[in-house]
């Protein structure tokens, strides 16, 4: 009884995670768009591809924890950064 219980959970926890991956990638459409490689980050080169003029010092400054990726959170206070400077421009 104990193994079906513990079967039961997990499954229900393997359930659970598989949903909230799925909707939090299909509320970051222009994100998953750029993340090629589907990890859940963005690299220099995935970012290249669709911006050319983002240079290394620009993803450095996104990468606020310095890991080297950009996750949503990066990119979206990025983006929000550069929203904000180039209407104060």
């Amino acid at each position: 009884m104990r193994i079906h219980l513990k079967v039961a959970v997990i499954a229900a926890l393997l359930a659970f995670c598989t949903a909230a991956v799925a909707h939090a990638q299909g509320k970051h459409r222009f994100f998953d768009r750029m993340d090629t490689n589907t990890d859940g980050y963005l690299s220099t080169a995935e970012i290249q591809k669709q911006f050319p003029k983002f240079t290394p010092e620009m993803f450095k400054m996104a990468d606020t924890n310095g890991d080297g990726k950009l996750s949503v959170e990066d990119w979206q206070t990025f983006a929000k950064a550069k929203r904000a400077e180039m209407k104060g421009a």
